[in-house]
Formats: structure tokens, sequence, C-alpha cells
């Protein structure tokens, strides 16, 4: 056993390992720790070590919904064998997986830049405020139906309507794919965000987003839509 390289494989664990000292300095992050650091904050993530550490030397798994940002865990396991350093290990939700045999149906081959482009200028026609989009003009052409995506974002953008800002932010999402009809496909995440967000219509945009096969999460000031990439 002396001779496995175990961090090799924490290292490219696909869940997120994070080892803390007794002051919450980070010092060990895995490969997919060091992605989710970009949604979170360590002081974050060392509390909630704190909280579910076990009483006395060993480990402690717990099972509970965690979410940051677009990232989402089922449980976590906080270990720690002396008073020195604390390790934390989340654990992802499974991937998505998309069997519907009538999922492209209305579906067409679209450039989500352009697409996004148009609602917001509809959008802007009533909008008093600043909309300020950074996006990654990269991502390639997807098959998505073109009027329902519409007015999935017609409706989410009605919540930020009273905003003097809006930021919106468009990316691929590293580290976790889709799997549609077997097959892989990466994850575009869409984030709007504002100040402060209506919240009445959550439940019917969610299912207008299950509708079309994207997963969506609601904020305190922010609604993100996570769409798989299908080409």
């Amino acid at each position: 056993m002396t001779s496995i390289d175990f961090k090799f494989f924490i290292e490219n664990d696909s869940n997120p390992f994070i080892i803390f000292s007794s002051l919450g300095k980070i010092k060990y992050l895995n490969t997919s720790a060091e992605i989710l650091m970009g949604s979170c904050s360590p002081k974050e993530l060392f509390e909630i070590a704190l909280s579910y550490a076990p009483k006395n030397f060993g480990y402690n798994k717990t099972v509970l919904d965690l979410s940051f940002s677009s990232f989402e865990f089922y449980g976590i396991n906080v270990l720690y064998e002396n008073e020195d350093f604390i390790g934390l290990h989340l654990y992802n939700k499974p991937m998505a997986k998309v069997d519907d045999s009538s999922l492209l149906e209305g579906y067409t081959l679209t450039n989500l830049n352009l697409l996004l482009q148009a609602n917001i200028e509809l959008f802007d026609i009533n909008y008093q405020g600043k909309i300020k989009l950074l996006t990654d003009y990269d991502i390639p052409k997807l098959q998505i139906h073109q009027n329902n995506f519409s007015m999935l974002l017609r409706n989410i953008f009605s919540q930020f309507l009273e905003n003097k800002n809006i930021e919106i932010n468009m990316k691929i999402k590293l580290g976790e794919r889709v799997v549609v009809k077997e097959k892989r496909y990466s994850i575009i995440i869409l984030q709007i965000k504002g100040k402060t967000r209506k919240k009445e219509q959550d439940k019917e945009i969610e299912l207008l987003a299950l509708k079309n096969h994207i997963n969506i999460h609601f904020k305190n000031f922010s609604t993100i839509l996570e769409i798989p990439a299908i080409a």
C-alpha cells in the first residue's frame, strides 16, 4: 500500500476535497475544489466543516443539500485526526441524464449568444436600467427550442425589472457534463443577477425550464440556468 500514490487519486477525484489548517487557511485543494472556489469562499466552507465535524478524531459523513452558484452537492464528509488540520469532502449530486425520445422536437441548431442578445434587446425596450453582459463568445452552436427558450428568458428577465443594474453571465461549466441519450455534452451556465428578484413566478418558471430539460436554480438575488449543449 505504501507504493500507491493516493494523492494522484484524490487530486483527480471529481468530488471537491479541501484541507484546512486549524485557523481556516487552505492547505490543499484538489482540482475539483479549485473550480468550486470560483463560486464560494474558503471561510464559508471552513464554517461548514466545523459545523459538521465529528466530536472526536475521525470522520463524520452527513447527507444534506448544499449549493454554491451552479454547483450542487448531496452530502459531505468531514475528517480530522489531530488539532492541526481538518478535511472536507463534498459529494456531487448525480449527473443529469435525459432519455426523453421527444427531446429534440422543435429544436434548432442555434447560436446561443445571438439568441440571448436578441432577447436582451427586446427586454431593454421597456427596461430603464443598465445591463452588463459577460459571455463566452466561443460557446459552440447547440440544439435548443428557440421559442420556448425565449419565453423562459422573458419570464426570468421580468423578475429583475425593478433593478437599476442587471448582470448577465454566460459560460461553459467546467468539470461537469450532462448525459443525453447515452451521449455526454457540456453544460452552459447562464446567470441573471440583480439586487432584488421577484419570486412570485418561481414555480411557473421552474416548470417551463424543466419542460425544456434545463436545470434552474433560484437564489435570493439571481436565477441560474444549466443548459445542455446538445450538438
